[in-house]
């Protein structure tokens, strides 16, 4: 914790430790929050296989009936959901307001929550984290908790964010005319989706990159609908997808790694081909779904404007050699027939799978 963070709470907020039992209150609920804990089994939606969990840091939600002091499941899109937080005997959905702070280890370490009328905001700092087996563990934390009308509560915790080892694999793809379906297995962790807010946020090492080796699937310097996005890996590394050809109906990126922050280094990954394809430097990732806490890469060439053809592929971010990232081909599936029956890319003919 800073300077700042700790002369700014120790202003507003006075330190608490959880209660006994199940409950986490102060001794006058009319001045106090009344933070209560809960299990996964009051999860009405139940425990999703990626999520940011926070339980009392003397507690085990494996083994304790009553652990929990925040949690919120991560969608397919590797966006969060509504958290779930217990005031006395009220459950709050909390939406997630802002992330940031100086990464550790690749995670953001401050988050910021509140209920839609803002009456109840939590805020969480990080201060121990490691990433394990595809998840990131939550070694210390401190939750705050503000209700209006009531003094703040703060409590020590631990947690996880991401997907855990047993949880890594996605719902089956499903299958048509192939008979295979099942879970895909998870890559390197990829962080929160930063938008850029100008091409000029670039750097120079990418454009120079994809104007030497891209230019032939790339539209370098032509327009385009956004600037780009960046993510943190971790400490060593930023991935960056940067805009590449934009069609009558679907656009293309390029993704690119370079050092964090970026200095005079940077790296294009390629796209590699199924076995029998000839080529493996494609570049251009068509319509492109980052699966951030999956470490996956969606991608889906549509044959035509009717998206009723296509090629859909699947990638994982993985450790490749020389302490380089680069991208590794898990699924393919391709539509020749343009039928006007326009079904999910993730039902499309099986072609390739490599797990």
């Amino acid at each position: 914790m800073n300077v700042f963070t700790r002369v700014f709470w120790s202003a507003v907020s006075l330190t608490l430790g959880l209660g006994v039992a199940h409950t986490a209150f102060a001794e006058d609920e009319d001045v106090e929050v009344a933070l209560k804990l809960f299990g996964k089994q009051d999860i009405e939606q139940g425990i999703a296989k990626c999520r940011f969990s926070i339980w009392q840091h003397n507690r085990n939600p494996d083994i304790d009936r009553y652990a929990y002091l925040l949690h919120s499941n991560i969608g397919d899109d590797g966006l969060p959901g509504p958290a779930r937080l217990k005031i006395g005997k009220k459950v709050y959905s909390l939406y997630e307001l802002v992330q940031g702070g100086e990464p550790i280890d690749g995670l953001a370490s401050h988050y910021l929550y509140a209920s839609e009328d803002r009456k109840v905001r939590v805020h969480i700092e990080l201060e121990d984290v490691n990433l394990q087996a595809g998840e990131f563990v939550i070694g210390k934390a401190d939750l705050t908790v503000f209700q209006k009308g009531k003094v703040p509560f703060v409590a020590n915790a631990k947690g996880v964010s991401g997907c855990s080892a047993e949880n890594t694999a996605v719902a089956g793809s499903g299958s048509s005319g192939s008979g295979v379906s099942g879970g895909l297995p998870a890559g390197i962790p990829i962080g929160k989706e930063n938008y850029l807010n100008d091409s000029s946020e670039v750097p120079y090492a990418l454009i120079q990159l994809m104007q030497d080796y891209a230019s032939d699937d790339c539209d370098v310097g032509g327009y385009a609908p956004w600037a780009g996005a960046n993510y943190v890996i971790n400490e060593n590394y930023l991935l960056w997808q940067l805009p590449c050809f934009s069609g009558a109906y679907q656009a293309s990126g390029v993704f690119a790694v370079t050092q964090n922050p970026p200095q005079d280094w940077g790296e294009l990954l390629t796209l590699p081909n199924p076995p029998g394809l000839e080529g493996n430097q494609n570049y251009g990732a068509m319509n492109a779904d980052v699966l951030g806490p999956k470490g996956l890469i969606r991608t889906t060439a549509f044959g035509r404007g009717a998206g009723d053809c296509g090629v859909y592929q699947v990638f994982r971010l993985t450790d490749g050699p020389g302490e380089v990232l680069e991208l590794e081909l898990l699924e393919y599936r391709e539509k020749i027939d343009c039928d006007g029956n326009a079904t999910e890319p993730e039902s499309w003919p099986l072609a390739y799978q490599s797990y």
